[in-house]
């Protein structure tokens, strides 16, 4: 399914100690390959997530243009050397791969305070998914510092269950197979706990779309994209 790969520069996992090393991974961008949301999505989004930061405090807020809504993918760090690896990778991906329906199934937040739209898996995206990884991880280096929560992740694969360790010793991320759900997330409450009634909120069906732009983005805090570095359509069914 996924090529066996850890990585270059070695077991991502043997080098995390060493202080060298850690410097050179923070020195790093983050990457995400994700799915961008065609323009109604998009703006519902933004909507839905400014409306969330009105209701209690939030860590970000959805903005066109600086903080992009997306559905992620598959989270890497890459030297300047091996970013236009990776884009060629994700141009040639694009080719071969047709546009994606997506049915939106519903909201959830959980208790890192993260308020997420998701979807309902099928095939199609988890074949996207596994074809960007089979092609990105080969040329990532090493383990990203930090997840979208802000876990150290070389510390939190040891307490991690089995699957998502496994993942992040393979793959450098962890939802991947049976723990990838494809979703947005809207924002981050700062109570992490807080919860907003499923009446408030928009119907979900209402996020329902045809997907047809793959993306490469800079990764910020919180899991946001801050930067879009390039986008790839899709093939059209038609």
């Amino acid at each position: 399914m996924y090529r066996a790969g850890r990585g270059r520069g070695g077991d991502c996992l043997t080098k995390t100690g060493g202080s060298a090393y850690n410097k050179r991974m923070v020195d790093l961008p983050v990457y995400d390959a994700v799915l961008l949301p065609p323009e109604a999505v998009n703006a519902g989004s933004i909507r839905l997530s400014e409306w969330c930061a009105s209701q209690t405090p939030a860590e970000f807020t959805l903005k066109a243009g600086e903080l992009y809504p997306h559905i992620s993918l598959y989270m890497a760090n890459f030297t300047p050397a091996d970013l236009d690896s990776a884009r060629d990778e994700l141009r040639l991906i694009s080719k071969s791969m047709p546009e994606i329906p997506l049915a939106a199934d519903h909201f959830s937040g959980n208790d890192q305070g993260m308020f997420e739209l998701f979807y309902r898996k099928t095939e199609a995206v988890t074949r996207l998914q596994e074809s960007i990884i089979e092609r990105l991880n080969p040329l990532r280096t090493g383990l990203r510092l930090r997840d979208p929560v802000g876990r150290v992740l070389a510390d939190h694969r040891l307490s991690a269950p089995p699957t998502a360790r496994a993942n992040l010793d393979r793959y450098g991320y962890d939802e991947i197979g049976d723990l990838f759900r494809p979703h947005i997330t809207m924002t981050r409450f700062r109570e992490r706990g807080h919860q907003i009634a499923a009446d408030l909120l928009p119907p979900p069906e209402s996020f329902t779309a045809v997907y047809r732009t793959l993306a490469l983005c800079v990764m910020g805090e919180h899991g946001t994209c801050t930067e879009i570095v390039e986008t790839f359509e899709l093939a059209s069914e038609r």
